[in-house]
């Protein structure tokens, strides 16, 4: 970005080249329908809030970069200026050692990123009020090992930025869910590898933001994908409220629709394996057998994939590159939510080393190679059906 460019941005220009020296406090911008807030300390970014879904947006990258940390069960008084209240429990939980300086930092950043793209986005569609005001953060919350000279985060924002442009998205934010209006339709035109890849993509809930993280895709690409059958009405792309926090926690509240009739929600089974033969046989099997599914083949995305979608069964294999099953198993357990799923360990071998070890990191069970349909659908019956066991229960070749 040169200066004749930063100098046409206003709030580019305003950030690099007319903000006070040493300035602390925040810059309020504010459209007709939407309002956010930067906050600085002696010039750098510290923090930024507001937009459509603050809450959406911390909770989402708080599992892309602390995936380990349920935010379920963090108490935080209520305070006056809720706008500080997820920096808050950043700066707290830096201070008790749970988060490392890199983890604290990449949500920070992460942060600023997408709410300065929102403004961009904003900028280009109406004229936006920019206010500076001396008051801002608590100074005792402010990190100041973590605040960022905004230099070095304004050419990767304006280089996303101009490539949403150029491929003529402007007009649609990133915060916008997809719903498929016209499935029959849909499934006659699209390519039926395209038709699969919608499917499992657009649930009607996600945003376009939360379906790239979850399917580790390209925000862009992901977008430019859904396009056409947008502008062709099969597809349409519309906007969500926030997801609202429990009172006092950091928490958020479960989604209620009061004017859908319950229904019986299939279980959906999780399998980490990079083998595409192992995750293609459970996928056919268990959809067959009217379970969701989901393949995860890179272990390094297993984690922040399964807390996002918290599957009701899960098979590990043992054997995988960087993170293996023992690995996975381990982090699951210190997660609260994951305490009592069933984690079946995919082995190779059945000797007593690997079951005495799959034990010891909190697997309920185990299966051996080769797999088999029956021997499958009967463990997973067992476990979604029986789990916990009961001590009565006989042991057999799945169950410790």
């Amino acid at each position: 970005m040169n200066s004749n460019e930063n100098r046409k941005n206003k709030l580019f220009n305003l950030l690099l080249n007319e903000l006070p020296d040493q300035f602390t406090g925040k810059l309020e911008v504010k459209g007709s329908q939407k309002s956010w807030m930067i906050f600085f300390c002696v010039g750098r970014l510290v923090w930024a809030t507001g937009g459509e879904h603050p809450n959406r947006r911390f909770h989402r990258i708080w599992h892309q970069f602390c995936p380990n940390i349920s935010l379920a069960n963090m108490k935080l008084r209520e305070q006056n200026d809720l706008n500080s209240y997820y920096y808050h429990i950043l700066s707290i939980l830096s201070r008790k050692k749970v988060l490392v300086l890199s983890q604290v930092k990449a949500v920070v950043i992460e942060n600023i990123k997408e709410v300065l793209f929102d403004i961009l986005q904003q900028q280009s569609q109406e004229l936006l009020a920019y206010n500076l005001s001396p008051k801002g953060l608590e100074k005792s919350l402010i990190l100041m090992s973590v605040i960022i000279p905004p230099e070095a985060i304004i050419p990767s924002v304006y280089k996303s930025f101009l490539a949403w442009q150029q491929s003529n998205l402007t007009e649609y934010s990133p915060n916008l869910v997809p719903e498929i209006i016209k499935q029959k339709l849909l499934q006659q035109i699209a390519k039926p590898n395209s038709y699969e890849t919608i499917v499992k993509l657009v649930d009607s809930q996600r945003t376009l933001r939360e379906i790239a993280l979850f399917m580790n895709k390209d925000l862009r690409q992901l977008t430019l994908f859904l396009i056409p059958y947008v502008r062709n009405e099969l597809i349409i792309l519309k906007s969500v409220p926030d997801k609202q926090r429990i009172e006092g926690s950091a928490g958020l509240q479960p989604d209620l629709n009061k004017n859908q009739v319950p229904t019986k929600v299939q279980e959906l089974i999780v399998c980490v394996d990079d083998s595409k033969q192992i995750c293609y046989m459970l996928e056919k099997i268990l959809k067959k057998a009217n379970y969701r599914f989901i393949a995860i083949k890179d272990s390094i995305r297993a984690l922040p994939i399964i807390i996002e979608t918290k599957p009701d069964l899960i098979f590990l294999d043992l054997m995988m590159p960087i993170a293996n099953g023992y690995e996975i198993c381990t982090q699951l357990r210190r997660v609260p939510v994951f305490e009592n799923t069933p984690i079946i360990i995919i082995t190779g071998n059945d000797g007593v080393v690997d079951r005495v070890r799959a034990k010891m990191v909190g697997a309920t069970g185990y299966i051996t190679k080769p797999l088999e349909p029956k021997k499958i659908l009967a463990i997973v019956k067992r476990y979604l059906r029986n789990y916990p066991p009961k001590s009565s229960e006989k042991s057999d070749q799945t169950s410790f």
